[in-house]
């Protein structure tokens, strides 16, 4: 009797580990590859607050900035693939491992959703004489390896635009990095650095309010935000990479996880507040769901798998 009691207790026991509750059943953590401040931080807690009302629970952000994103990246392909753990993915997701940060790339990864895309513009002081790139350029030429780059992080999105504004204008710059463009930016206002290469909405705030100046946008079109600067096209340097970001889970997540947490991103989304964000910090919103994002981020990896590797040898 005693032993086909136990069995009924241990079968009972089974079953109950195989029938799940509804996910989710507790708090979801997000996990950030910044430091706070930045776009990525910010994008990630309004995204968060805005997931909240559709999922049920908290889901509360985690700053794990490092290794241009590795630490952060790594830290969630590790987590069960459960739903409770996810991360934010920006564009350095499709390059720690062409950098040798970590063997992990979106090939590794459940790739949830794109939200925005952003351009990468040249900040610096107000008081600084530069007001267009082609002033900083022949600053630059005049004095090699005398004028401070700041970015946000050794590897970062930022960084390899220093390095491509570095190898299409023919300079020698000092590279600084940062942990994340909040901190960046106030090294800038602090007059820490000559310049910043940065989102161009991370900067916006601080030069509404006149603590900074943008006098280029990086690539072949300028930025709603800053109508009166020129794209680096137009002063003749054809170059820039954009960032983006979306969101990822450890690979394996179970279907249902997977499809509460689209479905509540993709209401976020939509929300007027995250859409307010993007106007006001100059991201375009583009929504791309798992399959399309997996084929979007497969392609910046090939991109960045060749051109990463000819910026750092150009720096030797």
């Amino acid at each position: 009797m005693r032993v086909w009691l136990t069995l009924l207790m241990l079968l009972a026991a089974g079953g109950c580990r195989q029938a799940a509750g509804p996910y989710p059943a507790r708090e979801i953590k997000l996990v950030v590859q910044a430091g706070p401040g930045g776009l990525s931080d910010t994008v990630s807690r309004v995204m968060a607050s805005l997931m909240e009302p559709s999922l049920g629970v908290p889901v509360v952000c985690e700053n794990r900035p490092g290794g241009s994103g590795a630490l952060a990246f790594s830290y969630v392909s590790r987590r069960p693939p459960d739903g409770y753990t996810i991360g934010h993915a920006p564009v350095e997701i499709a390059m720690v491992r062409t950098l040798g940060y970590a063997d992990v790339g979106p090939d590794q990864m459940d790739l949830l959703c794109l939200v925005s895309k952003t351009q990468p513009v040249l900040v610096v002081h107000p008081e600084s004489p530069w007001r267009t790139l082609r002033d900083f350029v022949e600053a630059a030429r005049g004095k090699p390896g005398h004028y401070v780059l700041g970015n946000s992080g050794t590897g970062s999105i930022w960084h390899v635009n220093a390095l491509l504004l570095e190898r299409s204008a023919d300079l020698s710059l000092v590279h600084i990095p940062f942990s994340g463009s909040g901190a960046t930016l106030t090294s800038l206002m602090g007059r820490h650095v000559d310049a910043v290469v940065a989102g161009a909405g991370e900067a916006s705030p601080h030069v509404a309010s006149g603590r900074l100046r943008v006098i280029s946008v990086f690539g072949a079109s300028g930025s709603r935000l800053f109508p009166g600067v020129a794209a680096s096209a137009a002063e003749g340097f054809d170059f820039g990479a954009d960032a983006w970001s979306g969101f990822f889970a450890p690979r394996g997540i179970p279907a249902a996880a997977r499809e509460a947490l689209t479905a509540a991103m993709r209401e976020a989304f939509s929300h007027k507040t995250f859409q307010r964000l993007c106007e006001e910090r100059g991201m375009e919103p583009v929504f791309l769901e798992s399959e399309a994002f997996h084929a979007f981020a497969q392609d910046e990896a090939g991109r960045f798998a060749m051109d990463i590797p000819r910026l750092l040898r150009m720096r030797r």
